[in-house]
């Protein structure tokens, strides 16, 4: 789509951020071209911005000759308080600028909508789902990246990170990374270097409680939660699993393997590792593993968010870690 062809209003929607990201990114590089695109569209907060300093911006010419884009982000409130003067300038709009309004949801039963829909300017912005998502992190391995991935690669990727689509792209963009020069990332490389990352926030969270560290146990959790946001369950999983593991490791120093032998599963010294579990017995593991799937199933139900469930968790049991805790 050239510049002659773009409509001078349009309206990027929905609740995905890293769609409207885009979204947005493509209109400029379609409005401003390459060489142009440098130089930036003028940016407003849809929260303070004031409609004749936004319509001024897209009316006035420019003197290199190229297009003006305005871009008012977060425009919920802007469109509210506008919205007959924006109607006003669709039926007029100018041919030197582009309005670009990017919002969280917009009312398709209002004139302003369907006059906007008339210009070809409504871009809804929602997450694929299921199928859909695989084939969308597929597609942008492929076209982004150059990177093609197989359906394992792109399974696995699912299960270590979520479905946020922003944090997906950004592990992809690491993948390209550590791939270098071959020609596709596989689920190996998935499991290599994302994998590692999830598990080491995992491990750290179960550290900083057999530590007694609340404040560390929490800053993790964040660190979990913010690669995982949109799936608690998994997140809450992952924290499950490495419970279970300190569990085993109990069951496996008391059957004669090595501390030494174990340490390096846990990213950590042999004498840390054995004070850890000096300090949190195998009934007190299996507390908490009661205790957080009944915050898994809190969340579930509705009766609590995961972030607050996990967090009075971590808090709990954190402070039971006693340096007396034994096996």
């Amino acid at each position: 789509m050239g510049t002659s062809e773009m409509g001078p209003v349009y309206v990027v929607y929905g609740p995905e951020t890293f769609l409207k990201q885009q979204a947005v990114r493509r209109l400029v590089h379609q409005a401003l071209g390459a060489e142009a695109e440098a130089l930036g569209p003028t940016r407003y907060d849809g929260a303070t911005a004031e409609l004749a300093d936004v319509l001024d911006e897209v009316r006035t010419l420019s003197l290199l000759g190229d297009l003006r884009v305005a871009i008012v982000e977060d425009a919920d409130s802007f469109v509210t308080r506008n919205r007959a003067a924006l109607e006003r300038y669709c039926a007029d709009p100018s041919d030197s600028g582009r309005l670009i309004l990017v919002c969280k949801t917009f009312n398709a039963r209002t004139r302003l909508c369907k006059a906007v829909a008339g210009m070809q300017g409504l871009i809804k912005c929602e997450a694929p789902r299921g199928a859909a998502l695989n084939a969308w992190i597929s597609e942008r391995a492929r076209t982004a990246y150059g990177k093609p991935m197989d359906r394992s690669a792109v399974a696995r990727l699912r299960e270590h990170v979520g479905e946020t689509l922003g944090v997906l792209d950004a592990e992809l963009s690491k993948l390209t990374t550590y791939v270098g020069a071959r020609s596709s990332i596989t689920a190996e490389d998935v499991d290599a270097l994302v994998g590692n990352v999830r598990e080491q926030n995992v491990f750290a969270i179960t550290a900083a409680m057999a530590d007694g560290d609340v404040r560390t146990a929490l800053h993790h959790w964040e660190r979990v939660l913010a690669t995982d946001r949109a799936a608690p369950g998994r997140a809450v999983g992952g924290l499950a699993w490495g419970i279970r593991r300190l569990l085993d490791a109990h069951q496996a120093v008391a059957t004669g393997t090595p501390v030494g032998n174990l340490a390096r599963q846990f990213w950590t010294e042999p004498a840390v590792l054995e004070r850890r579990l000096a300090r949190v017995s195998s009934r007190m593991l299996e507390d908490q593993l009661c205790d957080l799937l009944a915050a898994d199933v809190a969340a579930k139900t509705g009766r609590s968010e995961v972030s607050r469930a996990v967090e009075r968790f971590i808090i709990t049991h954190a402070t039971a870690a006693s340096p007396t805790g034994g096996r």
